[in-house]
């Protein structure tokens, strides 16, 4: 059955729909470089917002309570249920064990195909930055957004009013961008995209200038509640016959 514009926008705002393509469908595609962006099919957008040289689905890992990336204890208060796919709730307190997530998907959404597909502009603070976005992270997202005023659940602690700059600022603390031999640059600016189905991470091109030529360029997000990592390899990121970050 073919994929309908309203399929694919599901599953690229976190249904997962694009799991279940095959890993060979992308090796045999490379269908950006050789048709016009409006003779893309709608299965081809799905496919490039979800598996190709610009997004991969990346395992999200969680940490046992309070455990930094260096296993330090108390760092942020706030917690992630594992229970709920795409809209989990972070809230206070509360006790866990290490667990497994569903897969995130990392995008590159500052590159020119995923601008050409989607048709979704990146916010004017991105600027001169690259801008990676996330989906599926286990946080809550209410009527399509992050809320201003979101109170979460806790099992052994009363609920706590979670600010949505906060939330941002709590990402943005664990989030990095690095390549091999080039010292790592921490996210500049973070904002909720698609309506609230993404988070997108800006990282400054002036501190980190990419070429064809770097090699294992790694998208990390560790924080001491969860962490993914998601690598790109510049010379597969090839549209129109320029490196498109």
């Amino acid at each position: 059955m073919k994929m309908t514009r309203r399929r694919w926008i599901g599953a690229v705002a976190g249904s997962g729909l694009g799991l279940c393509l095959a890993p060979e469908a992308f090796g045999a595609a490379d269908f950006w470089n050789k048709k016009e962006p409006l003779a893309w099919s709608s299965d081809e957008v799905l496919l490039l917002t979800t598996r190709s040289p610009w997004a991969r689905d990346t395992r999200i890992d969680l940490k046992p309570n309070g455990q930094g990336a260096a296993g330090d204890r108390g760092g942020s208060d706030l917690t992630v249920d594992p229970n709920t796919r795409g809209g989990s709730s972070i809230g206070a307190g509360g006790g866990r064990t290490p667990g497994r997530l569903p897969d995130a998907t990392v995008t590159w959404e500052s590159a020119q195909p995923l601008l050409d597909a989607l048709k979704y502009p990146i916010p004017a603070e991105f600027a001169n930055h690259y801008a990676i976005g996330v989906a599926n992270l286990p946080i809550v997202v209410e009527g399509g957004r992050l809320p201003r005023k979101g109170v979460a659940p806790s099992p052994s602690a009363p609920p706590r009013a979670v600010d949505q700059e906060e939330l941002l600022d709590w990402l943005k603390n664990g989030a990095i961008l690095r390549a091999k031999s080039r010292d790592p640059v921490q996210a500049g600016v973070v904002r909720p995209a698609r309506g609230g189905a993404m988070i997108l991470f800006g990282f400054s091109q002036e501190l980190l200038p990419l070429s064809v030529s770097d090699r294992d360029v790694v998208f990390t997000l560790d924080n001491d509640q969860l962490s993914l990592k998601a690598r790109f390899d510049p010379k597969e990121m090839i549209y129109r016959g320029k490196l498109a970050l």
